[in-house]
């Protein structure tokens, strides 16, 4: 396998649920970050000071004059886009003129995991509606939505949470996609992401953690699993902490898999000792592992929630599996040492990565590692608001990490992982956030055996 194809593994899967966090410099165009009254609110957060000066309007009546006087007649909403014209301060900005800016709505198309079914209405699965909650996304399957079925799925009666979704559509007002065509399939675990899971299990047990310092080594090949460099860091209360956390986030129709089913993760949360992470890592097996110097950093439980919820959608999603290079011979993949340096971040990635970063080719992958920030960022919404944590506190989470050391959130630029976070609070969120209620009692059901 060629140097440049092993960097790319390494940081496909590694870097694809912990991707740095640029930020988003230009405060003046953005997304409402709080809002405590109709004068009272920051974008990008940076605070909007309404005076004698301030005029508001909407983007559609912009080119039609300065729009009333005065700041807007209602409170902003959490992710409302605005463009904001005038004097720039610290940490504030005196508006000349307030611009109700809609995000536009066009053409959205991808390929998730079904983690949520929100109605269960059989009048309209008759008439041949249906509403699935994918990508992060609410998408709705109509009579006009062309359906490719991948057997055992036949029709909308036979769609359950778990199955996979190839969608293309368009989003509504709502923030709802429509869809036009929809692919459905089963989600089959194939013979190879089988091994890829039991290869990067966590072991622990002290035959299995014996190393030299900075020395990492797999078990042998009778007994698979990764024997990770980062041991476990030793605090009971904060292990105990994720593992609450962690385990109410998962969804409903993981914990009612049966634990003989493939299909199923057996999530593991293991806290770890790694300075440099600004993110917890997700291992294709389900296992996170989880720096306690992010746990320190946010005492919020909600916030703390993010950081899980955004990880466990890796792995349901996936992320490090199919981001897998379709051309390489996957047969390769499975050298132990090969898997090691894919999913675990410092295992020599690092000496590899400063000879071919600046490669054009190796730059383009950034694409994919924002998309993959981006779904997880969007599907840990749903996971989140399914175990009652307040998602408004999601871009807050990744706000405050997106710093090297602890400040307040007033002197850290706005990252684009939070950004997006807002972006989706004020689409899909704004206007039905009562839609995952129903998911929450089944969240609680016993884990079969």
């Amino acid at each position: 396998m060629n140097q440049r194809i092993y960097v790319l593994f390494c940081v496909l899967a590694a870097a694809a649920c912990a991707w740095s966090q640029d930020p988003d410099t230009d405060g003046h165009v953005g997304y409402v970050t709080r809002a405590a009254s109709a004068s009272d609110f920051d974008v990008n957060g940076i605070r909007v000071l309404c005076g004698p000066q301030t005029h508001t309007t909407t983007k559609a009546l912009a080119n039609q004059g300065p729009g009333h006087p005065g700041c807007p007649e209602n409170t902003p909403y959490l992710g409302e886009s605005m463009r904001i014209d005038g004097n720039k301060k610290a940490h504030a900005i005196e508006a000349d003129l307030i611009v109700a800016n809609p995000a536009p709505l066009g053409e959205v198309k991808g390929t998730a995991v079904i983690d949520a079914l929100p109605e269960s209405d059989a009048a309209a699965l008759r008439q041949g509606n249906l509403l699935v909650r994918a990508d992060g996304y609410f998408i709705r399957i109509t009579t006009k939505t062309s359906i490719v079925w991948n057997s055992p799925l036949r029709s909308l009666a036979d769609v359950k949470a778990g199955d996979w979704i190839e969608y293309k559509g368009r989003q509504d007002q709502d923030g709802s996609i429509v869809a036009e065509s929809v692919k459905l399939s089963p989600d089959v675990v194939s013979k190879f992401e089988s091994k890829l899971r039991a290869r990067t299990a966590y072991d622990d047990s002290p035959a299995a953690t014996k190393k030299k310092p900075g020395k990492t080594r797999l078990s042998d090949k009778a007994n698979p699993p990764l024997a990770t460099k980062f041991p476990r860091y030793s605090n009971a209360e904060m292990q105990a902490r994720i593992d609450r956390i962690g385990n109410s986030l998962i969804p409903a129709y993981q914990r009612n898999l049966l634990k003989t089913d493939p299909a199923r993760f057996e999530f593991r949360f293991v806290l770890v000792d790694e300075k440099k992470w600004h993110d917890a890592i997700t291992l294709p097996s389900g296992v996170i592992l989880v720096p306690y110097q992010v746990v320190e950093r946010l005492p919020n439980d909600a916030q703390l929630a993010t950081v899980l919820a955004d990880n466990i959608a890796c792995a349901l999603e996936k992320q490090a599996y199919r981001a897998l290079p379709r051309d390489i011979a996957l047969s390769a993949a499975l050298d132990g040492a090969a898997v090691a340096g894919w999913f675990v971040p410092g295992l020599g990635v690092a000496s590899l990565i400063e000879g071919s970063a600046q490669s054009s080719e190796f730059l383009a992958q950034s694409e994919i590692f924002k998309q993959a920030e981006d779904q997880s960022g969007r599907v840990s919404l749903g996971l989140l608001q399914d175990a009652g944590y307040d998602i408004t506190q999601a871009p807050q989470a990744w706000w405050l990490l997106s710093a090297k050391k602890t400040k307040p959130l007033a002197d850290i630029p706005l990252p684009r992982r939070a950004t997006g976070l807002y972006r989706m609070l004020g689409t899909v969120w704004h206007s039905q956030p009562a839609r995952a209620a129903p998911i929450i009692a089944s969240a609680q059901s016993a884990v079969p055996e």
